[in-house]
């Protein structure tokens, strides 16, 4: 048999077993209390209690009595005394004043009156001060060829030479003349160089007349300085430029091959590693370009300077270049590594410290 029929049938025994057996353990009930009942009436039950009476409550109010004196007292009457006035007294009227006899003004005597307007003094009148007219010296005419007097451009048909000879012509009467020759004149020159054509037509700049400002009582007129012409100028200017272009020699290029992509970025890659940035200063957001000079040792001569700045304010752009001014002079120690024959090309060195990228120029 399974262990669960056992379960069964032991719980069924057990129930049926409460059930007949349950009341034998039972306690006995409590005895009933019986007391005896008995009806009455309404009668009955009003007679057996005893009734309170209430009291009386009586109606009839006392009247007060009146005072036995109600009569008003006497007032004796105010007497009227008549009140005597003062009479007014009369008041003394002031006799008028006399007043003087005055004879009357006699008119003033007429003036000779002129029909002649009152001579006003003449405004002083601002007279203009004229400058003298400067002969206009003719602009040169550009030629190739310079020389101690100017020579004016010949005609087309004449041919150039060093002397100027007019043509022959043959005689009338059919005489035996000498040999025709043509219309010869030097070639055309200028006394000064030409630089570039002028404008024709261009008015003098400076003004015909002038109006004389006023005098002061305390100071003395200042007389006016004469202004250059326009044409001294021009001819000073062009002399100067051509003795400044005779005088300064050429700049030379440098010498010898330019730097590699690998030489630049063996500088880069050396100021790289004294550059410290912080990034959580304003600093970080700044790019500077600074520039150096270097000497043939690779050393730094004199000191950093800065060039350009972009981002941030002043006191992140003097943070951000005094960064990488101590990364230019902490890595150079005894000098960067350059080649010495191409001194020419990073003697001036610009370097640009960006905090995303930095390159060389």
């Amino acid at each position: 048999m399974h262990i669960g029929q056992y379960i069964s049938g032991a719980a069924h025994v057990g129930l049926i077993g409460w059930v007949l057996l349950g009341g034998v353990f039972r306690p006995d009930a409590p005895p009933v209390e019986v007391s005896e009942v008995a009806i009455i009436s309404a009668e009955e039950f009003a007679a057996l209690t005893p009734t309170t009476q209430a009291p009386d409550l009586s109606t009839d109010v006392v009247a007060p009595t009146p005072p036995e004196d109600t009569s008003s007292p006497e007032v004796a009457a105010a007497i009227d005394e008549a009140v005597q006035q003062a009479a007014p007294q009369e008041t003394e009227v002031a006799e008028p004043d006399v007043t003087p006899d005055v004879p009357d003004p006699e008119p003033p005597e007429p003036q000779d009156v002129t029909d002649e307007a009152p001579v006003l003094p003449t405004p002083e009148v601002d007279t203009a001060v004229v400058i003298p007219d400067t002969p206009v010296r003719p602009d040169p005419v550009p030629t190739e060829r310079v020389a101690p007097e100017p020579v004016a451009q010949p005609k087309p048909e004449t041919t150039i030479a060093d002397e100027l000879q007019e043509a022959t012509k043959p005689d009338e009467a059919g005489q035996a003349a000498e040999e025709v020759t043509e219309d010869t004149a030097p070639e055309a020159a200028s006394s000064e160089i030409v630089t570039e054509p002028k404008q024709e037509g261009i008015a003098s700049a400076a003004p015909t007349t002038s109006v004389r400002p006023r005098v002061r009582p305390s100071r003395p007129a200042v007389a006016e300085p004469a202004q250059p012409t326009p044409t001294d100028d021009a001819v000073a200017a062009a002399l100067a430029e051509a003795t400044a272009s005779e005088a300064t020699p050429q700049s030379s290029a440098p010498s010898g091959p330019p730097l590699t992509g690998g030489e630049k970025d063996g500088l880069r890659v050396a100021v790289q590693q004294c550059w410290v940035v912080d990034v959580g200063s304003r600093a970080a957001d700044v790019t500077v370009v600074v520039g150096l000079e270097l000497d043939r040792s690779g050393k730094v001569q004199g000191d950093v300077r800065l060039i350009d700045a972009t981002g941030g304010d002043d006191a992140a752009v003097r943070t951000a270049f005094q960064a990488a001014r101590r990364a230019v002079l902490r890595c150079q120690k005894t000098g960067y590594d350059l080649p010495e024959e191409k001194y020419d090309h990073w003697k001036d060195v610009e370097i640009t410290f960006n905090p995303e990228k930095m390159r060389r120029k």
